[in-house]
């Protein structure tokens, strides 16, 4: 991500770099807002991060958290059964979010349930889900995923084409409090 980010023009400075979510190499209170986007479910340790975050950010900063939660309407699932368990596994749950952020000294601001298009249509989502690059359907076995691509290529065949395909996903915003 760092590298594709590198070749986008800068408009201000702009300086990447590679670190560990609990231990970053900022000062304390240097920072305005902390932004995770599909990241959270991948931290090893999720009460430490929000440990981290709270050191670098500014009294009054934002952090502002994009994750699916356990508790979301996802699509995978209804055609991939096995990934039901690596869901309900590794995916937090919206409590769990919101008490390492309160343990940490955040105050909850905003909490919303947003629908999101994960694909245009049917037809590109067959073509995305076909490359296996999620990271829960990289890790269903060989059988499990070709049965689950043919009970999706089924449902697309009966399904009106141009629909957009929809999941939920959490939106969580935390302020740091003195």
């Amino acid at each position: 991500m760092i590298d594709q980010a590198r070749r986008k023009p800068a408009t201000s400075p702009v300086v990447f770099g590679r670190a560990s979510a609990h231990e970053l190499p900022l000062p304390h209170g240097c920072v305005d807002l902390v932004f995770m986007s599909q990241i959270y479910h991948h931290l090893p340790a999720p009460a430490a991060v929000a440990r981290e975050c709270r050191r670098v950010l500014r009294v009054g900063g934002y952090i502002c958290i994009r994750t699916g939660t356990r508790e979301n309407d996802v699509v995978v699932p209804n055609f991939f059964p096995a990934v039901r368990a690596m869901l309900d596994a590794d995916l937090p749950s919206r409590d769990e979010i919101r008490s390492n952020f309160v343990a940490a000294g955040f105050t909850p601001r905003h909490h919303e349930i947003v629908t999101e298009v994960v694909a245009p249509d049917w037809p590109s989502f067959v073509r995305k889900s076909a490359l296996r690059a999620d990271s829960f359907l990289a890790r269903l076995s060989d059988t499990e995923f070709d049965q689950g691509m043919a009970a999706l290529r089924a449902h697309h065949a009966n399904s009106n084409p141009t629909e957009a395909v929809t999941e939920e996903i959490d939106w969580f915003v935390f302020t740091k409090r003195a």
